[in-house]
Order: C-alpha cells, then structure tokens, then sequence
C-alpha cells in the first residue's frame, strides 16, 4: 500500500494550486486526476481574475488574490500570462442597468474600486469596440484575465519540481475512514494509506463522498464556449452581462473567447480524444453568437475557430464549499465553485493550507461551510441571482 500524507483529488486550478503550496510545507502531496490536468472546467473557463460581480464572502478572497497574481509567474518561475486590463459587466437595458446600478453600490460599500458608467461615450472611452446600444455599465479597474492552460502548467511544473506526484488517468473511487478518521482512499489501480484527502474535482465530488454518505447539493448547467479565429486587437477589458447570459475576452494571442451564461443540460459527458467532451447545441451556439455580436458588432466578421461546452458544479447559493467532513477527520472538500473559482485560485490554496495545519485560516470561510445546505432558505433561494462566471 501506498501512503501518502496528503491525496488531491482533481488536476484543476484548485487541485493544482493546493499541491504547490502544500509542497512548500514538505510534506508527501499527490495529485490524482480521472483524466489529464486542466480536462474540466480549468481547461475551458474565460480565465477571469475578477472581484467585481461577486458575492459579499467572496471579495476578500478575491481582493487577496488579486495581490497574488501580480507575483504568481515569479513564484512559480513559469508563465501566467496575467495582465490587469479591467472587468466591464455591460447593461443593454432598462432592467439590467438597476441591476447595475445596485451592483456598483453595494460593491463600493464592500471596499470595491468599482464606478458606474452612465453613457455610452464613458463605455467607450475604456472599450471603443462596444456598441452603442450599451447604456451603461459597471467597471472595475483592477480586474484583470490570465492564461489558464499557461497558469496550470506553472502549477504543475513548480509543484513536480517540490516534489509533488501528479497520476493521471487514475480515478478515485472510494474513501475508508476508521474511528471517524480517513485511513486510505482505493482508486481504479490502489489503495492509498493517508492522512488527509482533498476534493477538488468539481462535478465528480459527490461520487466519491456518497462512499461515506455525504452529499454536495449540485446542479450541473452547460456553458457554451466559443472560440474566434485571430482577430485585430478589439477588447482589454473582460467583458460581461448584468444578467449573466454573456462573458468574453480576448486572448493574448488574438482569439476571441466566447461564453455563455449557464443552459440547461440532459447529456452525457463523453471522451473525445481521450478527454471528457461536453456536447453542446447549434440553438445554444447561435444564442452566444448573436450576444456576442451585438455587444461587439465587429466580432461579424470573425471565423470560428472551435467550440465547445462546460459543466459547472453549480451549488444552490452558487458559492463554494471549502470544509473539513466532520463525519471523517482528514477529508477537507474545495469543489462547488460555480463557474467562478480560477480568479480565486491563490487564495483557496492558502486557506486549505491553513486548514491542513489547524491554523485559524488567513480569510474568513463561515459562508463556505458544507452543513449550511441544511438551511432551507439557502436551498429555496434564487439560484441564478449570484451565477457571474469567469
């Protein structure tokens, strides 16, 4: 038997990010992922590195974060690609401008540097390709994107350099806890002897905590994501909805990358090429598309260079849970990140190290807690009122 002292569970951002800090503690860190690094969300998010449009418990994080990025490629020594060019979330309408409206309140009494922008000619003074039609919009300075297949590989790359073990095309199946204690995890090769197991796989969570009879309230929704050919330089900012149907941003190398706001999805995950594929359909594809134009009329006349689709582990509050298993001492879950966990990434590491280390942890995680799906109001609430992606 294998041992091991700490097991992550999913080669995301978050798995990833996780398996470097721990390493710098000097401890036994493994990485096992069902099919290859970046294979889910990781690999298909617009790679936003944004505070503005989050939910109150989240700023904190994000602001912290933030900080982070602008030394991460150092720590790291590899690339991150991050450049802080802003986050525009637009308003078309009437209603979404009050939806605007409230955000940038509420967000400037959270310590935001958020501003409102009340004319078309202030929209476009920071982003001269948007439309006309846009009435308004919020927008926050220090806000930025990064490269997430670029920032991935860092990870991996500094964490395999501190030690760090990354199996792939391994799945984990099961968790043994004695005494209320994890003992050893068994996947579809071993059984591993350790001393804490971290959950960062997303979608797949509730199949390995139903092995102790634990459960995540999940939805899983699609996003659409389309990619452009490469194109002029036509946008800086990260680009959004009030309503959260639309994200975009241009790439560092000159494609577009389109998506979606979370769509109903009945498929089945399928392999294509030996990663998970997610099909998506022409009605949604068209949607995105006709969004996405009128937002930026110039992106007419851009070549589509793939597209494809996104599952998000969707929780009823769309925050995630960050928590020890009260009921196996050891299992800590970082999953139900709802589409917005690539931003957040430094933050969420260093926390799980803190929780590793029994340290009171460096930003407060009480919204984050597994048990509060207990409460019905959560459960019975709005789902898609805090859904921003990105």
């Amino acid at each position: 038997m294998d041992t091991i002292d700490v097991v992550i569970v999913g080669a995301g951002i978050i798995g990833c990010s996780t398996a470097f800090e721990l390493s710098k503690l000097g401890l036994k860190v493994e990485v096992i992922e069902k099919h290859k690094p970046g294979a889910m969300g990781s690999g298909w998010t617009l790679a936003g590195v944004r505070q503005s449009g989050r939910h109150e418990s989240e700023i904190p994080l994000a602001k912290y974060s933030v900080k982070e990025w602008f030394t991460l490629s150092d720590k790291l020594d590899g690339k991150t690609l991050y450049k802080q060019e802003g986050n525009l979330r637009l308003a078309r309408n009437e209603d979404e401008d009050k939806r605007i409206k409230n955000l940038v309140k509420e967000q400037k009494s959270n310590g935001l540097e958020i501003e409102y922008l009340s004319s078309s000619k202030e929209i476009r003074d920071v982003c001269p390709s948007l439309s006309s039609k846009i009435i308004s919009a919020s927008y926050c300075p220090t806000d930025g994107h990064a490269d997430s297949k670029e920032t991935l590989s860092s990870y991996v790359d500094a964490g395999k350099r501190n030690g760090v073990i990354f199996s792939d095309n391994e799945e984990v199946l099961e968790i043994s806890c004695i005494n209320n204690k994890i003992n050893s995890i068994k996947t579809t090769k071993r059984v591993i002897s350790c001393k804490f197991c971290i959950l960062a796989n997303g979608i797949f969570c509730n199949k390995i905590l139903k092995t102790i009879g634990k459960k995540i309230p999940l939805e899983i929704p699609i996003v659409t994501v389309i990619q452009t050919e490469k194109t002029a330089k036509l946008l800086k900012p990260v680009i959004g909805v009030a309503n959260a149907s639309l994200a975009m941003r241009q790439e560092n190398n000159g494609y577009f990358r389109i998506s979606s706001g979370f769509q109903d999805w009945n498929g089945n995950l399928k392999l294509k090429n030996d990663m998970p594929y997610a099909e998506t359909t022409l009605e949604k594809i068209q949607s995105t598309i006709n969004q996405s134009i009128e937002v930026i009329p110039e992106l007419k006349n851009c070549s589509i260079k793939s597209f494809w689709g996104g599952l998000i582990d969707l929780t009823p509050d769309a925050l995630p849970v960050i928590d020890y298993v009260s009921e196996c001492e050891g299992l800590i879950v970082a999953s139900g990140f709802s589409g917005h966990g690539f931003g957040i990434a430094p933050a969420i590491s260093g926390i799980i190290s803190d929780l590793i280390l029994n340290k009171k942890t460096r930003l407060p995680i009480n919204s984050f807690t597994l048990h509060r799906f207990q409460n019905q109001n959560i459960l019975n609430s709005d789902k898609y009122d805090l859904t921003l992606h990105g």
